[in-house]
């Protein structure tokens, strides 16, 4: 288990992950009878480096909870106050398509919740529901997300983050694996984005737009 003094968690004030000092911490392991499970776990104090935001924070890890794509120990990570708890719908989101409002609204209860795999399996499909909204080509999530940034509506950065987290895939509906909340709230943040630049903006600018000038007699 890492004894480092500092670690990148999400922070509640900043909104985004940052570096934070370890002021406290307590580590444990253990074993069982016959040495084949073996487990370490790990309570911490930490304070944002930038906004001095105090978090508890605990790590578990399990000689049983493998990663199967990097062999690695999986490590549980819980914040407390949660990240995820009490994040209201986005201002606009009654303009969404009737079923995108559908899926977005779940998505945000499972978040809040802490339900994370049933939330991994509702951004995968309001992104998805997002493809087909727009109309795209393509015949998997991964090459829609493609043609989202093809055509505008994503940037590369977030394109990148979306490919490289397995719970875009099928790992979370067919693996039973929970991605890490802060993961979660990343892609919740670019798929809200996405939302708001398809759904919202168009409505915005369309109010703002400057009226003709009344013709003069």
């Amino acid at each position: 288990m890492s004894k480092s003094t500092k670690v990148k968690v999400l922070c509640r004030t900043c909104k985004h992950p940052t570096n934070h000092e370890i002021l406290f911490r307590k580590d444990s392991s253990g074993e069982t009878e016959d040495g084949d499970i073996r487990w370490w776990d790990s309570n911490q104090v930490i304070q944002c480096c930038g906004c001095d935001e105090i978090t508890f924070r605990r790590t578990a890890e399990c000689t049983e909870d493998i990663d199967p794509y990097t062999g690695q120990l999986d490590t549980t990570e819980t914040l407390f106050p949660s990240r995820t708890e009490g994040r209201p719908p986005m201002e606009g989101f009654d303009n969404f398509p009737t079923k995108t409002r559908r899926i977005y609204v779940e998505t945000l209860k499972a978040l809040n919740h802490n339900a994370l795999i049933l939330a991994a399996i509702g951004l995968r499909a309001l992104i998805e529901s997002i493809c087909i909204e727009q109309k795209t080509k393509a015949k998997t999530l991964a090459k829609g997300i493609d043609e989202l940034a093809d055509s505008g509506l994503l940037s590369k950065k977030q394109v990148d983050f979306l490919h490289a987290h397995r719970f875009m895939g099928n790992v979370a509906a067919h693996e039973i694996v929970a991605p890490k909340a802060t993961e979660l709230v990343a892609a919740l943040d670019i798929a809200e984005t996405l939302l708001k630049t398809i759904y919202i903006l168009p409505e915005v600018a369309e109010i703002m737009k400057p009226k003709s000038p009344a013709s003069h007699v």
